[in-house]
């Protein structure tokens, strides 16, 4: 309201001053007048009594001082005009030795004057009406803000009794702001705590990510990549400098039946523990662990994936020694049951050939005899195959090993001829299975010989 009574106040005292103006103008107008018609009262005195020489005189006073019509009426009643008559005229009449001089001015200097001062007026008034409406229609708007902050200062703090509105609040506001800046700088050290944390945390994650011996691919709520581990990249065929976040899963993974699986866990939002994926001559572990958050959301998914394709190399590797080890077994039951056999043989063919039989009957029971002994000594042999082998090293004379199986071997071969070439040596091994390897080299050379 106090702005009200100033807003009126300013412009009563503008309306004064133009009232002022106005008024000092008219005067200035009327006095600049009478002294024009002073001049003309003593120029027309000075003229002399003619018409035309009256005539000429008040032209020219028109044409010097703007007099828009000069009358002069004589004493003799003749009327001498200059000028049109007729309109708004400020007349000024004078009084001369000759007549009654009358001279008329344009009266539009006094009327812009007063149209002037009531457009003005006018304005003015408007104005201050629109300002009083302005003002009384966003005051409150203006004072609602000021006077919940009092409120909100009232809240923080008690003001003492003579304490004027303004000091209160901007002391109120002032300890608020020192408050604030306090608080500022604890959650200033927090942020930084929390931070170093976080980088903590990120250093141990990436250092548990790269010790990883298993791949890792981490896939976001929008089923793009986030990353994959140097394991997974190996794993996976992707160079370890190759960029990968935000690119699509198919466009990375090269393996359709993996891709599949991961595409079909992370559009079902589901667990996958230790699935096995067989894809392209390559077998894959895969778990996939889908992120929730607080409320349930989905945030993405994580897999953890490994390449089984060594294991199960092994496996079947295994699975055929195990084979083996059994036909092993079988083997040496039934190379055990040839060899009581054919040693039953032998012992009768011994007692056969100590009672009286002729030449050809002996012969051919020590063909008999000695196809037998071979034959067992095969079996022997592949019973020993089937043994576990211990050494029992001792000093060997290579040279006389080896002219012992040749003597052994003419029985059975008396048409090869044997040579044997080079110093004598001696060395550390098992005397038993070095026999049996040169009988081997030497047994298979004969074969070559007569195929």
């Amino acid at each position: 309201m106090c702005l009200v009574g100033f807003l009126a106040l300013l412009i009563f005292s503008l309306l004064l001053l133009l009232r002022t103006d106005l008024t000092r103008t008219d005067e200035t107008i009327d006095a600049s007048r009478k002294v024009i018609a002073d001049i003309a009262v003593d120029a027309v005195n000075h003229t002399r009594l003619d018409p035309d020489a009256l005539q000429t005189q008040l032209g020219f006073l028109r044409g010097r001082f703007s007099v828009d019509s000069i009358e002069l009426d004589l004493r003799d009643g003749r009327r001498v005009i200059s000028g049109n008559s007729a309109g708004p005229f400020d007349e000024v009449i004078r009084l001369t030795g000759v007549g009654t001089l009358k001279l008329r001015f344009n009266a539009a200097a006094h009327t812009d004057a007063k149209r002037s001062f009531w457009l003005i007026s006018g304005i003015s008034i408007a104005a201050i009406s629109l300002g009083v409406m302005l003002l009384l229609l966003y005051l409150p708007r203006i004072t609602r803000p000021i006077e919940q902050m009092l409120g909100d200062a009232r809240e923080l703090g008690e003001r003492t009794g003579d304490q004027e509105e303004t000091a209160y609040l901007i002391e109120t506001f002032r300890n608020s702001i020192n408050t604030l800046k306090a608080q500022e700088g604890e959650l200033k050290r927090l942020h930084d705590r929390e931070k170093s944390r976080a980088d903590e945390l990120e250093r141990v994650t990436a250092a548990l990510t790269r010790s990883l011996t298993s791949g890792l691919i981490a896939i976001d709520a929008n089923g793009r990549i986030v990353d994959i581990n140097a394991a997974g990249r190996d794993i996976l065929g992707i160079a370890h400098e190759e960029p990968l976040s935000g690119r699509e899963l198919r466009d990375v993974v090269k393996l359709p039946a993996f891709a599949n699986s991961l595409q079909t866990a992370f559009e079902q939002q589901s667990a996958m523990t230790r699935v096995e994926i067989d894809d392209e001559a390559v077998t894959i572990g895969l778990t996939t662990v889908p992120l929730r958050n607080e409320s349930g959301a989905f945030l993405g998914f994580l897999a953890l994936f490994t390449d089984l394709t060594p294991i199960r190399s092994l496996e079947m590797r295994v699975q055929e020694m195990t084979t083996l080890a059994q036909l092993g077994e079988i083997s040496a039951g039934i190379a055990h049951e040839f060899r009581s056999s054919l040693s039953t043989i032998l012992g009768y063919m011994k007692l056969a050939r100590r009672g009286a039989v002729d030449d050809v009957a002996e012969g051919r029971l020590q063909s008999a005899e000695k196809e037998a002994s071979l034959l067992l000594q095969a079996i022997e042999r592949l019973l020993a195959f089937a043994r576990p082998v211990q050494l029992n090293a001792e000093r060997v004379d290579l040279r006389g090993l080896i002219d012992e199986q040749i003597q052994q071997l003419h029985d059975i071969a008396p048409d090869v001829a044997f040579e044997v070439n080079g110093p004598i040596v001696a060395i550390q091994g098992d005397r038993v299975l070095l026999s049996r390897a040169v009988e081997n080299l030497l047994r298979n050379a004969v074969d070559a010989i007569r195929q």
